[in-house]
């Protein structure tokens, strides 16, 4: 802290700088100068201090408060910081990371990785670094201008069409004659839990926070609350399905939420597992792209679509539009240029 007194009608600045008490004589300046010089001074101690700041010491506090705001995304931010990002930088003082280590990470990275992967890394460390802007602990982001690579690829989502799903759930019900009981309930589970991800578009975090509470007579209500929330920030209901409504009446009644509790990430493992058994190429999130590409094939519109799932901007409901042929006929069917 700095602070300003007066004496015989002159400034004198005054600051402690680690243990020791400091003073400057400003002369005969104006209250507004003082004041200004003050600003300034506390501002250099700010720096001074950011100067010892890790990107590593950084990093770990970011990620709580991350964990805390954005906990639906918050598996792959830590995933990056403690893989990628740490790893490469945290010796580095937050306040110097040259931009030409940020650079040369971002070359060799696009060498063993996609581009989106990488984008998706360095917009990781910009959020880091924007928030220590934010909060003072650095005066200005030193590696500003590196920029994240264009992902030039552009493909139509994945979607299982009905004969995958079919030997999806086949394959899932396929059980070992040495499978013990429990596991054999668990892949009876599995089933239907496919089949309710496909038949409602919901997210992974979603389906795992979904509770019985939820499930209505027509509809489930898919909430956004501090511990569970939704990717928009708001909630939703998704209309039943015939579909929807068999995957529920299979599921065991035995805790407060539809799913058993377990790790996202073991969710998604189980799932790859049966798609390789089925052998067939995807992940679990191909599930929703299957709901909403299904919906479009039907002539569903892409803003009903949107609703339903829950996206935040029509400009992702639109990577659906191609599945709507009819309607592209449509548009150009009179067109004679």
């Amino acid at each position: 802290m700095a602070g300003i007194y007066w004496r015989n009608g002159c400034a004198y600045l005054s600051w402690v700088e680690g243990t020791r008490q400091h003073r400057r004589s400003l002369g005969k300046v104006t209250e507004t100068a003082a004041e200004n010089a003050r600003v300034a001074k506390e501002q250099e101690l700010s720096a001074n201090g950011a100067a010892r700041l890790t990107f590593a010491a950084w990093a770990v506090e970011y990620a709580v408060w991350h964990s805390q705001q954005y906990p639906d995304t918050y598996p792959r931010v830590e995933g990056i910081l403690r893989v990628h990002l740490i790893p490469e930088f945290g010796r580095l003082l937050l306040a110097d990371i040259p931009p030409a280590v940020v650079e040369a990470y971002k070359v060799r990275r696009l060498q063993a990785v996609a581009p989106a992967t990488v984008r998706k890394e360095l917009q990781t460390f910009h959020a880091l670094m924007r928030r220590a802007v934010d909060l003072g602990q650095i005066p200005r982001d030193p590696t500003a201008s590196v920029a994240a690579p264009q992902d030039l690829t552009s493909r139509p989502p994945r979607w299982f069409t009905p004969d995958e799903l079919a030997r999806i759930y086949a394959a899932e019900l396929a059980i070992p004659p040495c499978t013990t009981l429990e596991d054999a309930q668990l892949h009876r589970i599995y089933r239907w839990t496919w089949s309710l991800l496909a038949n409602t578009g919901l997210r992974r975090g979603e389906a795992q926070h979904l509770k019985w509470a939820d499930v209505g007579a027509d509809a489930l209500t898919i909430r956004s609350e501090p511990d569970a929330r939704t990717k928009s920030g708001r909630w939703r209901s998704v209309p039943l399905s015939p579909g929807a409504r068999d995957a529920l009446d299979n599921l065991p009644r035995v805790q407060e939420t539809v799913l058993p509790v377990m790790a996202p990430c073991s969710l998604s493992r189980a799932f790859s597992r049966t798609l390789r058994r089925a052998r067939i190429a995807g992940r679990l999130h191909d599930l929703r792209h299957t709901f909403c590409s299904a919906l479009v094939q039907q002539g569903v519109s892409l803003t009903i679509v949107q609703q339903l799932a829950g996206h935040s901007s029509p400009v992702v409901t639109a990577r659906y539009a191609h599945l709507a042929p009819r309607h592209l006929l449509d548009a150009v069917a009179t067109l004679r240029l």
